[in-house]
């Protein structure tokens, strides 16, 4: 067993380890991974070959094929040769229950073949088309829980007795189960891979005991003091002690028993030794922690206690004396405003805020992040630190420090401030207000991994109206909405869809929020005079297939986007307008002529962003109040929010788009070149003939999935 147990731990090593080591799970760390596991299969079984299945709605589709170079060695014609068989494979699918595969699909358990030709399901067309000579095989299904979403399967083992045994089965059944939720995430990049799920990969690799630590779990502060674990310890390490060995060694839970150097050093400064470790989720471990501090009374992290002590030195300043600006705060290392100007930052960015508010009044600075689109106070500081930190970040920003009483915006590259910083840029804006400057800051993350369109929360129909449009040669599409309301996201998440070696894409965005591999991107500075609708009349010229500009704010740029459109190029961008049909009346209202409108017209998205429940949501049924408001049968059920470890108990985690998408017809189109017609024209029309859905009523579809509260529809659409 130890033999097989060897061969095992040789094929996932590199997949886990890619996993845990690296920071960020990219879809090219995915496909290394995938390719490496596929890879370590062949070798280990000795196999020609090897398939990845996924179901695809009722077919199963080739999703991963791969040939052993033994097959070919250094003949480069027969490698294009199986080439050309490998592009045939990916090309087929199977319906539901067709040859071995989908037979094991269907039962849920594996099969060995050692004659292929002895078998009834064998499905020898396959070869037939492509000219490969099957002879043996294992399938082994791919299973996420007890659902079946694939299979995986070896062909042919090159080495006597040249069959497959049950010793190769138990090794394929072992490594489909360890890289199910990597193959699906590999396939489909909106499947997440959970904290809990990451620490069980790394318990299996590392054999160690996994454990959830449940919503109870509490750390036993008597155990703490008997090994001198202080709360520092705690939150640099992120170690729980639970059990006590004589001669001085622990029992932890930990995220990771690889970190070996991490591990040495709270050894080392505990002066305990780790005997074993336990693997729990950072999430978890973090959770735990955070609750055993709080009951303490002390800050729950590093970047809290950080600022918690620079806010205690500043505090030493009277009240309402002003910190006096001098030559240190130009030093990011010296005086503590600095510190506290780049904790507050890194701060933000850790708990996924997209701005930071700094506010000002008459006895104290409000410091604000807004978290999935709702604002939360993080901090109070004292009112003598507030023009300094003000002054610190106008430094950071390249601005006027002297200047107090004008509006004024700037942006800081944070990297530059410090090489532990993330590389992020943040969008600023300075307001002069009764007590003081306010700083806003929007966090521009341009490494932010995109959604796929299947991510942003289209319903079925509207995401197969958006698909449809963007797969056009030429035409507008706009997405509408007020500012936060994820129009540029949706744009990205289409651009990077359509996005191929073959067609040439280029934007103009104000500012580059993400950046796009193979895409031109042009920042607009208006400072220089370079505005949206120059950077479309350069496009022009560019021999460009798809143009995305950012924002059409004006009438010139908006007669030169419609000429683009008209010109034979796909037209993307965004207005701010509360819906579809009003999008059609703004232009009119810009000064272009409507049969201009009519002719370039190929989408309008309007959209909004809710919160999306966690997981901890509970049902309940719908009163007749709330049914009445929400137009469902009394007694329907629909879900809310609780709160639990996982959300840091607001009951929501990340958020979903609401959508109205208006694809114009010839009665749209008629509509729009009617002189005088007004956007509730249009809307009604298009509601009652059932070619759009209204924002509400996708919110309340959401809302009756799950996917929201009916408290999240009424903040956000409450008006519409």
């Amino acid at each position: 067993m130890n033999g097989i147990e060897d061969k095992l731990n040789r094929i996932i090593a590199p997949l886990l380890r890619e996993i845990i080591f690296k920071k960020e799970i990219t879809q090219d760390v995915l496909n290394t991974i995938l390719k490496i596991t596929i890879e370590k299969i062949v070798n280990t079984l000795f196999a020609e070959s090897i398939t990845l299945y996924l179901i695809d709605g009722n077919k199963i589709k080739f999703s991963y094929v791969y040939f052993s170079p033994k097959l070919y060695k250094n003949n480069s014609q027969l490698e294009k040769t199986y080439e050309e068989k490998k592009k045939k494979l990916l090309a087929l699918t199977l319906p539901l229950n067709t040859g071995i595969v989908g037979k094991v699909i269907a039962a849920g358990e594996s099969k060995i073949v050692r004659d292929v030709s002895q078998e009834k399901d064998f499905y020898g067309e396959i070869d037939a088309d492509t000219g490969f000579k099957t002879k043996s095989m294992i399938t082994s299904p791919i299973k996420i829980g007890e659902k079946v979403i694939g299979a995986i399967q070896v062909l042919n083992k090159s080495v006597p007795p040249y069959v497959f045994t049950e010793t190769d089965a138990y090794l394929l059944e072992e490594v489909a189960q360890y890289s199910a939720k990597i193959i699906q995430k590999a396939f489909n990049p909106s499947e997440k891979l959970t904290d809990q799920e990451l620490a069980y990969y790394v318990a299996r690799l590392t054999k160690q005991q996994y454990i959830e630590l449940g919503e109870d779990f509490q750390i036993d502060s008597n155990l703490l003091e008997e090994a001198h674990i202080t709360s520092d310890l705690l939150r640099k390490f992120k170690m729980i002690p639970i059990k006590i060995y004589p001669g001085k060694k622990l029992r932890v839970v930990c995220s990771n028993p690889l970190d070996y150097t991490g591990i040495e050093n709270f050894e080392v400064k505990s002066g305990f030794q780790v005997k074993e470790t336990v693997v729990a989720s950072k999430s978890e471990i973090e959770y735990a922690i955070k609750n055993y501090l709080e009951s303490i009374g002390e800050p729950a992290s590093l970047e809290d206690e950080e600022t918690a002590k620079v806010t205690a030195e500043l505090q030493k300043t009277d009240d309402e004396a002003e910190v006096e600006v001098n030559e240190d705060y130009e030093n990011e290392n010296s005086a503590p405003i600095i510190k506290l100007a780049n904790q507050l930052i890194r701060e933000a960015y850790k708990k996924k805020a997209s701005d930071i508010h700094i506010e000002p009044f008459e006895k104290e600075t409000i410091v604000r992040f807004r978290v999935d689109g709702v604002l939360r106070q993080a901090h109070k500081l004292p009112k003598g630190a507030h023009n300094a930190l003000i002054t610190r970040y106008k430094i950071m920003s390249s601005l006027n420090i002297a200047e107090r009483r004008k509006p004024q915006d700037g942006r800081i590259k944070f990297k530059t401030f410090g090489k532990d910083n993330p590389d992020i840029e943040l969008r600023v804006s300075v307001a002069p207000l009764v007590w003081g400057e306010k700083i806003c800051m929007r966090i521009l993350d341009k490494s932010g991994s995109l959604l796929g369109l299947d991510a942003l929360g289209f319903s079925e129909t509207n995401l197969k109206y958006y698909r449809d449009a963007i797969k056009k040669p030429y035409g507008m599409i706009l997405n509408v909405g007020p500012t936060g309301s994820g129009k540029t996201t949706t744009l990205y998440s289409a651009l990077t869809e359509i996005n191929k070696p073959g067609i040439n894409i280029q934007t103009a965005e104000d500012p580059v929020e993400y950046m796009l591999k193979g895409v031109n991107q042009m920042p607009v500075r208006k400072n220089i005079g370079l505005t949206f609708a120059d950077a479309l009349r350069c496009f022009l010229r560019q021999d460009p297939d798809v143009i995305m500009v950012g924002e059409i704010r004006d009438l010139e740029t908006a007669e030169v986007a419609v000429e683009a459109a008209l010109t034979g190029h796909l037209l993307l961008s965004t207005l701010h307008t509360n819906d579809a049909a009003t999008t059609i009346t703004r232009f009119f209202d810009m000064g272009l002529e409507p049969f201009l409108v009519s002719s370039s017209l190929l989408l309008i998205c309007a959209q909004r962003l809710v919160r999306r429940l966690c997981d901890c949501k509970e049902a309940y049924q719908a009163d007749e109040a709330e049914a009445e408001a929400l137009g469902i049968p009394p007694g329907t059920t629909l879900y809310r929010e609780v709160g639990c470890k996982k959300c840091d108990g607001s009951g929501f985690r990340g958020r979903l788009g609401v959508h109205e998408v208006l694809m114009p017809d010839d009665e749209v189109r008629r509509l729009i070149v009617k002189k005088g017609i007004t956007s509730d024209e249009i809307n009604d029309y298009v509601v009652k003939a059932g070619k759009m859905i209204p924002l509400f009523k996708d919110g309340v579809e959401k809302a009756l999935k799950g996917f929201t509260s009916t408290s999240e529809v009424f903040r956000v659409l409450r008006s519409e």
